[in-house]
């Protein structure tokens, strides 16, 4: 056998090696980015879910927070579909707010049809009855989330009324 042959073949397998080198760590890096993606999403809500428990821990400072939003008309509307008090449906449309992010958390970081089904029958039997129904249809921060997400939720929201009615 001849040795430039052998040395071609060798740079021929080398060449190869390292395409597929490169492409295994491209591979390697955007799951790395998708990865981190993920733990910004949980983190965020996460730090949302903390912010809106020291709302409710700390005296006065939710009713501060409302007061100084300018948004006490339409948490009264809101009590008003609820039928609790204002301070009531503070505290109401905040625990609800909390799972929003919870929720939206997992839609952004969905991987397999089967993570999907699951959030939508959670949505589908947890956002169908009030207080989680209400605040979401009447309240003002849902439209705080991604606008995917909230039409993901709106549709869910419309099929189970659509076979409700059925």
């Amino acid at each position: 056998m001849n040795w430039e042959a052998i040395g071609a073949v060798g740079e021929i397998l080398g060449a190869a090696a390292v395409v597929v080198t490169l492409a295994y760590l491209a591979i390697q890096i955007r799951h790395a980015k998708n990865t981190a993606a993920d733990v910004n999403r949980l983190s965020r809500a996460v730090g949302v879910r903390e912010m809106i428990s020291a709302q409710k821990t700390v005296p006065g400072l939710m009713d501060a927070w409302v007061r100084a939003e300018g948004s006490m008309e339409q948490f009264e509307h809101l009590a008003e579909k609820l039928g609790l008090s204002v301070e009531e449906t503070i505290a109401v449309e905040s625990q609800c707010q909390g799972w929003w992010w919870i929720h939206w958390a997992q839609w952004a970081s969905i991987t397999t049809e089967k993570d999907l089904e699951e959030l939508r029958h959670l949505i589908s039997e947890f956002y169908s009855v009030p207080p989680m129904s209400t605040t979401w249809v009447h309240g003002q921060n849902a439209r705080l989330l991604d606008p995917g997400f909230q039409e993901f939720v709106n549709e869910i929201i419309r099929d189970e009324k659509s076979q409700g009615d059925s």
